[in-house]
């Protein structure tokens, strides 16, 4: 509107010459107003048919906090003329931040590209999006403004992949005899026949006192309530089943701390897999990437290649979180959810459809709604629910 004004304030003054002062000098200054509304115009519509945006990230995989930069690059398809003003606005997903102003005003010279680099930060574990909100086009003059067509831009999104970290929480107890008693051993067998020959020949379990250093998995805690003293497996059970693991992150969310909550659920969730394999455990580990996937967890090299995984972990659509009713009925299965208080009706489907164990966040505020529901904090502490 400033600028409209100022336009035509010109136009009278160049009127009120061409009356009282100088007719032709008027004149002249009326023409040269008109030619350049014309050109501005002109370059505001070119630009507006000939335009296209690109963005490229400068790394396609980070860890956290970590500065990249995403290069929104703006190509003038005509020669003749350069663009008109450019106002581009960008944004970015929830689990990345901004270093640099998100927005941007440029003129693109005719037939070149021309880039302008946005300093961004990684925040939070899991695929990070990069695009354009909107482009603005202004004519010279600043008179007239139009939105650049969607479909030129829409295209333009670019995604890193941000991995989370594998949090050393140590040796919790309580944790562990929970995750032996549910999967590792069958503590249902009398003391006497775990001492006994099978009909294969192959000899069953003999035990002793615990000893500083045993692995908490060899504990037999049925035996030990018994005796009153921990007792732990001299032989492992020739047959041993894995703990089966579900990561699930519903789509639909829009509470603005889910990025943070389902990088904590993840992280939680690879926790409990590294304190898992220091003491001898085997796991089966189920998340969705364009697909349902599921990874045997033997050793510490697995945990590894499951986080660089789920670095690209992103919720998914709402159609395929029940995919994996197939896999319930494995042995106590456990399931890391990102739901949160904001969106309970998700937890209550999912407790209907999962007949397990829950571990939610601090984070998502969630109370205890079964028997078999965790509570990890931010220092990847496990409770259960009381």
């Amino acid at each position: 509107m400033k600028n409209l004004l100022g336009y035509l304030t010109c136009v009278a003054v160049a009127i009120l010459l061409r009356v009282y002062i100088n007719g032709s000098g008027g004149t002249l200054v009326l023409y040269l107003l008109a030619i350049a509304f014309v050109i501005s115009l002109a370059a505001l519509l070119i630009t507006k048919r000939k335009l296209v945006a690109a963005i490229k990230l400068s790394t396609e995989i980070s860890a956290k906090n970590e500065e990249f930069d995403a290069d929104i690059m703006l190509l003038n398809a005509i020669r003749i003329i350069p663009s008109c003003v450019v106002e581009v606005t960008a944004e970015c997903s929830d689990n990345i931040g901004a270093v640099s102003p998100l927005e941007f005003k440029t003129i693109v010279a005719g037939g070149r590209q021309q880039s302008v680099s946005v300093k961004l930060k990684t925040r939070y574990a899991g695929l990070g999006t990069v695009k354009i909100k909107s482009i603005r086009l202004h004519d010279y003059l600043g008179i007239i403004t139009l939105h650049l067509d969607s479909s030129r831009y829409e295209k333009a999104v670019g995604k890193i992949k941000i991995m989370p970290n594998i949090p050393d929480t140590g040796s919790q107890t309580e944790l562990l005899k929970a995750t032996s008693e549910n999967a590792s051993f069958d503590d249902n067998e009398s003391e006497s026949d775990e001492n006994a020959l099978g009909l294969t020949g192959v000899p069953g379990y003999d035990h002793r006192q615990y000893e500083i250093g045993d692995p908490l998995k060899r504990i037999n805690w049925k035996l030990s309530s018994k005796r009153d003293e921990l007792m732990v497996r001299l032989d492992e059970k020739v047959t041993a089943s894995s703990q089966a693991f579900f990561l699930d992150i519903p789509s639909g969310n829009h509470d603005p701390m889910f990025a943070m909550n389902i990088d904590n659920i993840v992280e939680a969730s690879l926790a409990m897999l590294s304190m898992l394999i220091m003491e001898g455990f085997e796991s089966e580990y189920n998340y969705y990437l364009d697909g349902w996937k599921s990874m045997k967890i033997k050793q510490a090299g697995d945990i590894i290649e499951l986080q660089n995984n789920l670095a690209a972990i992103a919720p998914y659509p709402q159609e395929k979180r029940f995919a994996f009713s197939h896999e319930i009925g494995k042995t106590a299965p456990i399931c890391f959810t990102a739901c949160m208080a904001t969106s309970q009706g998700e937890f209550s489907s999912l407790m209907e459809e999962f007949n397990g164990s829950f571990v939610v966040t601090r984070l998502s505020g969630l109370d205890k709604q079964t028997e078999n529901m965790w509570l990890v904090d931010e220092t990847f502490e496990f409770r259960k629910m009381t």
